[in-house]
Formats: C-alpha cells, sequence, structure tokens
C-alpha cells in the first residue's frame, strides 16, 4: 500500500491514555512544488498524544521525497522536518525504515519517557542536514537497535536534554553521534546524564563529538561513551569542541557552555585518515574538566602515525595505545 500524503499534524490531547498509530505500507510526501507557498515544520506532526505507539512491524516507511528539495542555496528553514513528535510524553516509535527525509528525519521535543528500537534511516551521504533523530528539551529517553545512513548527524543530542541512553546504534555514512550543537546566539542550553554505549560507526566523516558555539552559557555533564568501534572514520574522535563554528569567522568569548565529566571508555577501530584522532579544543575562559579517558585504540587505515590535540583540557588518560593522549592537564 501507497499512501500520497500532504503535510498533516494530529493534535491531541486525547481521551485514551493509550494510541497506536499502525503503518504497514509506505507513506509519501509530496514533492516540493506541490507544497507551493506552504511553509511547514513537519511533513508529520504528532502534538499533545501521550501514551503514543508509532509502529511499523518493520513494514512501515516514511519516504520525505527529501530529492525534490535538496538545494544547497536554500535556507534550512524552508525544509520541513520529516516526523516530528512535540509534547507526546509515554512514547513508543520502534520498525520504521525513513527515506529522504527534506530536513530531520525524526525530532522529538518537550516529551518526557521515549522508547525508539528498530529504526532505519537512510538518505545520501550529501543530503543536507539529513539528522536521523534529533532531542531537544526532553527527558528520559531510550534509543536502541537502530541503523543510521544519513547526510549529518546519525543521532544529535540538543538543550533541555538529560537522562538519555543510547545503545546498538550502527551509524554511517553521515557526521556521526553529536551532543549539540549548544550556545548557538548566546544561548543557555544544558545537557546532562548521556551513555551512548556498544556503537558501530562505519565510513562517517565524524565519530562522537560535543560541539559548542561560543558566547553561550549552562552546561553538558555527565556524558558516557563505552565501546564505540570505529571503521574507516575521518575524524574519529571530534570528540570536544568549544569552538563550533561552522561556514562562518567567529571569534573567543569570555562565555561558553560549561563541559565536564565526559568519560570515554573502550573506543577502538581505524581512521580513514592519519592527521588528528581525538581532540579537546576547549575555551580558555571556561575550560573543560574531568576528562576521563580508559582504553583508546584507534589506528590510521594507511598505517601512519595517529595524533591527538588538547586546547585547555583537563582530566586523565589510561590504557591508551594509539593515539597517544599525553596532552592531558591533570
Amino acid at each position: 500500500m501507497r499512501f500520497l500524503v500532504y503535510p498533516i499534524e494530529f493534535r491531541g490531547p486525547c481521551k485514551s491514555s493509550s494510541i497506536t498509530f499502525e503503518i504497514l505500507g509506505s507513506i509519501v510526501a509530496q514533492p516540493k512544488l506541490a507544497w507551493g507557498s506552504i511553509k511547514k515544520e513537519a511533513w508529520l506532526k504528532f502534538r499533545g498524544i501521550d501514551g503514543l505507539s508509532v509502529v511499523g512491524n518493520e513494514l512501515g516507511i516514511i519516504d520525505g521525497h527529501g530529492d525534490t528539495w535538496w538545494d544547497l542555496t536554500m535556507v534550512d528553514d524552508y525544509r520541513p522536518n520529516a516526523m516530528i513528535f512535540v509534547l507526546c510524553n509515554n512514547l513508543q516509535i520502534m520498525g520504521l525504515t525513513h527515506i529522504n527525509s527534506p530536513r530531520f528525519h525524526l525530532a522529538i521535543t518537550n516529551t518526557t519517557n521515549a522508547e525508539i528500537s528498530k529504526l532505519h534511516m537512510i538518505a545520501p551521504s550529501n543530503s543536507p542536514n539529513t539528522d536521523g533523530i534529533d532531542l531537544l528539551f526532553s527527558t528520559n529517553i531510550n534509543i536502541r537497535n537502530c541503523t543510521m545512513e544519513t547526510g549529518d548527524d546519525c543521532i544529535a543530542i540538543k538543550g533541555g536534554t538529560s537522562n538519555v541512553d543510547i545503545s546498538e546504534i550502527v551509524c554511517g555514512p553521515g557526521h556521526g553521534i553529536s551532543i549539540g550543537s549548544l550556545g548557538q546566539f548566546g544561548r543557555r542550553d544544558e545537557v546532562e546524564a548521556i551513555n551512548i554505549s556498544n556503537c558501530n560507526i562505519t565510513g562517517a566523516l565524524n565519530g562522537i563529538r560535543i560541539k559548542t558555539w561560543q558566547g553561550g552559557s549552562g552546561f553538558a555533564r555527565n556524558i558516557n561513551f563505552t565501546n564505540i568501534n570505529f571503521n574507516m572514520v575521518v575524524n574519529p574522535v571530534v570528540s570536544i569542541d568549544q569552538f563550533y563554528c561552522p561556514r562562518q569567522i567567529c571569534s573567543e568569548s569570555a562565555s561558553a557552555v560549561k563541559v565536564s565529566d565526559i568519560r570515554f571508555t573502550g573506543l577502538m577501530g581505524t581512521s580513514k585518515t592519519n592527521k588528528e584522532m581525538i581532540g579537546f579544543r576547549c575555551s580558555n575562559a571556561v575550560p573543560c574538566t574531568n576528562i576521563i579517558v580508559d582504553g583508546v585504540d584507534i589506528e590510521p587505515s594507511d598505517g601512519g602515525q595517529a595524533s591527538s590535540l588538547c586546547l585547555n583540557a583537563r582530566g586523565i588518560a589510561s590504557n591508551v595505545a594509539s593515539p597517544p593522549l599525553d596532552c592531558l592537564q591533570p
């Protein structure tokens, strides 16, 4: 079954405490020209529906027809996200295949308690900002057993988000698994209690990272990356970047999002290049503190010499085979 669908919003509050939305065919977005002058945040939007389950039993396909939108000259705000859940507490999403979103494939915001599993996101590696899953202002989120092949972050955890467990993710191509970006436009952002474990990242531009803008405030803390395997990743552990500023010229500020209590355990695999494989770029005004690295062995695929960089980064490294990490300050 194939259903061609215009932008639609499912809005609560609903009387039932448990609602199941089952997708057993293909839901396909209208191409860009059919939208006319309509500007929408999302193609499929669910708002204020507690106890919602959206399931596909591995038969449901969400096709955003994004190939008609991927004009790199187009401002992001003109490209809709494929599917958004807002204020949907006690949410379950499972067994869906998401294809070619115009922008983010799935976004969850202002939501408490969500179980997300067995999703497959697919978009070309050069498709702009086609994140797999974005989390904003949400807590108690469990994401597991998903495959992300996108043009941007496989998963991005943004401001106001806490108590997140992410495991058994296959990521790549794309830009890896990210915390942030945080603090843009001087904003205060807070992210904490994030556990990312048992993930495989293959053929991606980046592996794992925390990215913040200069001039922001707030914190990213109590974040654990455990048992992450890299296979031919260009930048495996661009792990902390407090100078995130893509395609712009940005100066250092006296304020920054504070990054602390970050633990990296069991990072293994190969890098596509022999340049810097681990990077901790932290602010002089707000240094990164209590960075714990335990068990790293990432080798360049060409057999070259691996390297790392630390700037205003304080912590302890142990059981490090490659690259060397003597630059961490105690």
